[in-house]
């Protein structure tokens, strides 16, 4: 997108400094107006621009076409294709983040209880920052889903056994808390504006932090769990199988 708006700030400087009788150079944009540096008051709108490109070819400079659009592809530096070995820079940027929660097992059913999340998240610029809060709960709702309650069984001549909400698992609004968010801005020096990238970056790591919280808690019973989910069935029976 400022690729493309600076092509078009270029693009429209010139039909306006040609209409002007001047050289695009004096043209600014401010305000959404393409308006004169030495008299700003003198001026005409990206509206008017267009509408004069689209209308009136013939005030047009050489060169200008009619098109009042632009497109552009933005291509990061130094990445390269794969070696012999398939290893190569094809991710730009990395976004960082630590997880910490705090979980209690209900010996009785099986049930994990998220007591308490937080998480502290580097993504560089936050471009919006209430969208990146949002893609790191919703990311922490999948993640939970993941980690303590949704999966697919299949028979054993491979028909599925979950076919609706009462087989198959999810979590509800009770089971996902809201998190303690913290941030750490270091902007990317490779990128525009800094930015990262956080979609829903949080589903990697719930399911991990989960894991590992709960095996923490089964650690003075010398018990582990080592698959996923861990539901309240999983972990019962990995608590009762030898009456702990």
């Amino acid at each position: 997108m400022l690729g493309a708006c600076q092509l078009l700030t270029e693009k429209f400087s010139r039909v306006v400094a040609h209409l002007m009788q001047t050289t695009p150079d004096q043209i600014e944009l401010m305000d959404g107006r393409l308006r004169l540096k030495a008299n700003s008051a003198v001026g005409m709108t990206l509206a008017e621009v267009a509408g004069t490109m689209l209308a009136r070819s013939d005030l047009l400079p050489p060169g200008i076409d009619m098109n009042p659009e632009a497109a552009f592809v933005w291509s990061g530096p130094n990445r390269n294709i794969p070696d012999d070995q398939g290893r190569c820079r094809s991710y730009l940027t990395a976004a960082e983040a630590t997880h910490v929660v705090m979980v209690e097992i209900d010996r009785e059913t099986g049930r994990t209880a998220i007591l308490k999340y937080c998480v502290v998240d580097d993504c560089g610029t936050r471009l919006n920052p209430a969208m990146v809060a949002g893609q790191l709960q919703g990311g922490l709702a999948q993640g939970v889903g993941a980690a303590l309650f949704e999966e697919y069984r299949y028979s054993d001549d491979g028909q599925p056994l979950v076919t609706t909400f009462m087989d198959y698992l999810i979590p509800t609004i009770h089971e996902v808390p809201i998190a303690e968010k913290g941030e750490v801005v270091t902007p990317s020096p490779v990128t525009p504006l800094g930015a990262k990238g956080c979609g829903e970056g949080a589903i990697h790591t719930t399911p991990a932090v989960l894991l590992n919280a709960i095996n923490d808690a089964l650690a003075p019973l010398n018990l582990a769990i080592h698959e996923t989910p861990a539901s309240p069935h999983r972990i019962w029976k990995l608590l009762h199988a030898r009456n702990t």
